[in-house]
């Protein structure tokens, strides 16, 4: 909260007075004592200030009642906002250090809405969302805590009725196998009481953030209120991070404690050296990361284009790719563009214009869909031999090999974490740096020749023997699910800036583009415009232009 010491006035105070303030002016950033807020009210330039009670003033926390309007290099009023350094600029700082920058705002017009905006909206969902997943996860931790206890207790029963049944010979046996047993369960239980205690810090900080957040809602000024939600943003964001990284490092794996008994112990009394055996085992989370709707960041708000319309899409070719025989394709940050070569088992990178630059040649056969993951490594899908290969394209090395429970066509890329289709299993999840497979969505009549795109918070993806398209949340709930005559054994899928849905129809050999609610359908391109047995899809969001993966001779498309 702000400081509860005593605010002195601060007109008085500049003509050597001291005087309690009872208001503050955030415009101001000064107190006004009750004879200075009436000069100030019957001002017609600073009437119109938010002013403030001094209680109200002291409920807002430091780093937002220490915001000041002036900038500290310059000491002139912050007037403009730069999207692309995401700061308050002075004039001085538009001259001397944002000159050539796009983007400078009115800060007057970003602020105006501060308070009422989607971004604190979006920062209380958040919190929520913290709060509920950490309460979530420590019901989830005790629940395990109370399993080990009683499979504990059950070991611990069936150790004494063998223990009855045998000699004092076997007292020592019974004290180490006990021992095991007890050890196992405190260090899990050490394991989940040190989470719980890292849990319980996060709760606290959570509460206090919302105090805040309420504070600033009621309290802050316009301008407290935007950098305030800025600051609260970066602390949801270390928290998300936090929980993010429990349900992947395998920090919430159920634990589980085995005791066997050795069922020979009785004809063996003298030759058994032990009762049993303690072992831990985990298990994939009981427990799952939920979040709440996609985030809107204020700053959007006063950005420019709306999003497109289908019917308003036109695409005209641009450009050949002279390859027969491709099922996958990709297109890098800087425009350059990755196939799948299916007929000579090779990856080829090209440049924009469609000429080879390089080839990879792959050991492994079949290849079918290729994602870049960065500028210098992609994935590659083989679903005969159920793997996904990282290679790197400067080396040509196949720097990991992961292994896939089933086949597995499509292949997407998100913040670190590779998504495919596993026929008969539905959207399976990896990290590229780890160990465990996830399924995201649940689907058991995925089919072959089936494609995966993400985009922002949804996942998009084909099944080509129901002739199906469908979006699902990130958590795997389904949002909406297209199927019409449009769309025939849909295989490529690719999404645009403003969620318009791409798919390869290879039944049709045409191209159809979805709106982002999956209500209206069109088709964009077909034979008449090069169409012909059309595989994967990528649409590069940069360049405003659609790969076409066609079996017969792939082509690029351009937005016009």
């Amino acid at each position: 909260m702000a400081s509860s010491s005593i605010v002195v006035c601060g007109v008085c105070e500049s003509q050597h007075t001291t005087t309690t303030a009872e208001f503050w002016c955030p415009e101001c950033d000064e107190g006004l004592c009750s004879k200075c807020w009436n000069f100030h009210n019957a001002s017609k330039t600073l009437r119109y200030h938010g002013v403030i009670s001094i209680d109200n003033y002291k409920q807002l926390p430091p780093s937002i009642a220490n915001i000041s309007q002036f900038c500290s290099e310059h000491n002139r009023i912050f007037q403009n906002y730069c999207l692309q350094h995401e700061s308050l600029c002075c004039p001085l700082c538009i001259q001397y250090n944002h000159d050539k920058c796009m983007g400078i705002l009115s800060l007057e017009k970003v602020i105006e809405t501060a308070k009422t905006s989607a971004l604190l909206e979006s920062l209380d969902l958040n919190l929520k969302d913290i709060k509920m997943n950490v309460e979530r996860v420590v019901k989830d931790r005790k629940q395990n805590l109370a399993e080990i206890q009683l499979q504990r207790q059950k070991s611990h029963d069936e150790i004494k009725q063998v223990r009855i049944k045998i000699n004092e010979h076997l007292d020592s046996l019974e004290q180490r196998i006990l021992h095991d047993l007890y050890a196992a369960e405190k260090n899990i239980k050490s394991q989940i009481e040190d989470l719980l205690e890292k849990v319980a810090d996060i709760i606290e900080k959570v509460d206090l953030l919302q105090t805040d957040m309420r504070a600033i809602k009621e309290y802050a000024s316009d301008l407290q209120a935007f950098l305030g939600s800025k600051m609260i943003e970066t602390e949801i964001q270390k928290h998300e991070i936090f929980i993010q990284s429990l349900f992947e490092d395998a920090s919430l794996q159920k634990m589980d404690i085995n005791c066997k008994i050795n069922d020979i112990i009785s004809d063996f009394l003298f030759s058994v050296t032990s009762i049993g055996s303690v072992s831990v085992q985990s298990s994939p989370p009981l427990v799952v990361m939920q979040t709440g709707k996609e985030k809107q960041v204020q700053t959007r708000s006063v950005q420019l284009a709306p999003p497109s319309a289908i019917n308003d899409i036109k695409m005209r070719l641009q450009t050949n790719i002279k390859y027969t025989g491709v099922t996958g394709c990709s297109a890098s940050s800087t425009g350059d563009i990755i196939i799948i070569h299916k007929q000579s088992n090779r990856v080829l990178i090209l440049n924009e214009d469609g000429t080879l630059r390089n080839g990879i040649p792959l050991s492994t056969r079949n290849p079918v869909d290729v994602i870049f993951i960065d500028d210098k490594k992609i994935a590659v899908s083989f679903p005969d031999s159920k793997q996904i290969q990282i290679i790197n394209i400067t080396t040509k090395n196949v720097e990991r090999t992961i292994k896939t429970a089933s086949q597995c066509y499509g292949v997407s890329y998100r913040d670190g974490q590779l998504m495919f289709c596993g026929t008969g299993r539905g959207i399976q999840s990896v990290k590229v740096s780890g160990k465990f497979t996830s399924t995201l969505v649940k689907d058991d009549t995925l089919s072959n020749w089936s494609y995966v795109a993400t985009s922002e918070d949804k996942i998009y993806y084909t099944n080509s023997s129901l002739h199906t398209v469908t979006c699902c949340s990130l958590t795997g709930e389904k949002m909406w699910e297209y199927k019409d005559q449009l769309v025939c054994s849909p295989q490529g899928i690719s999404v645009d800036k403003d969620s318009n849905v791409y798919i390869a129809s290879n039944g049709n050999h045409s191209i159809t583009v979805l709106s982002s609610d999956g209500k209206q359908a069109r088709k964009l391109l077909d034979q008449d415009d090069g169409i012909d047995n059309p595989f994967g899809l990528a649409f590069d969001v940069n360049k405003g232009k659609l790969i076409v993966a066609n079996y017969s001779e792939s082509a690029v498309y351009a937005l016009y």
